[in-house]
């Protein structure tokens, strides 16, 4: 009520407005009870709601699930993209990479105050696969593996983990099935050949690290 007020909402449009604002985040139950009495879910579905009240267009929002118990971040994104199948424009500023990925349309990665890329998750995500890791689990004679891939020119390192060797595709090298071919070819034999899920996590360790150009 009070910021509907200072919003200029008066009369019969401010109740209407401020139990619309207040059923649409789940708060109707809510309404007669002391704010500090709230979770910090709620406060913060609350603070969605105080910025609803005179229905912008966009919304600019930091970190909006920081500091959410699991249930309270589900709450949270549910929310948020029902205000986006309102229409509404939502700017998210956030370190929660998995929660971007499920909520946006389009992501833009930011590092010491400039913008390196942006597009959709899936133009983010193929970007970063170029140069991707692909894991190698050998049936014996790691060792030779390892250095007869290492001098393949589409190959720019490879390493051993946990037992299986960590190759690293050199850039712009996005089909690593010529690693089957050779290692058949020197008759040895694996049993996995796996590429590094690429998700937008260590897309954006990679971007951010000059991995990709």
């Amino acid at each position: 009520e009070f910021f509907a007020s200072a919003y200029g909402i008066t009369g019969d449009a401010r109740t209407r407005i401020v139990g619309d604002v207040l059923e649409l985040t789940d708060l109707t139950y809510k309404r007669d009870s002391m704010v500090d009495s709230l979770s910090r879910g709620m406060k913060q579905r609350l603070s969605i709601a105080r910025v609803l009240l005179h229905d912008p267009k966009v919304l600019l929002l930091d970190e909006p699930a920081s500091g959410l118990d699991p249930r309270a971040r589900v709450e949270i994104r549910e929310l948020l993209k029902e205000l986006h199948r309102m229409g509404k424009t939502i700017v998210i500023s956030s370190h929660i990479l998995p929660e971007l990925a499920d909520l946006c349309s389009s992501v833009g990665i930011l590092e010491r105050g400039e913008l390196l890329f942006h597009g959709s998750v899936e133009e983010i995500t193929r970007k970063a696969r170029s140069g991707a890791r692909v894991y190698v689990v050998m049936n014996g004679q790691i060792d030779k593996a390892a250095e007869i891939l290492s001098r393949h020119e589409r190959i720019r390192s490879v390493t051993q983990e946990g037992g299986k060797l960590v190759v690293e595709l050199a850039q712009e090298t996005s089909d690593y099935s010529f690693i089957a071919r050779v290692l058949i070819e020197k008759n040895m034999p694996f049993r996995e050949l796996k590429e590094e899920e690429v998700n937008l996590e260590t897309a954006f360790m990679r971007l951010t690290k000059g991995v990709v150009q």
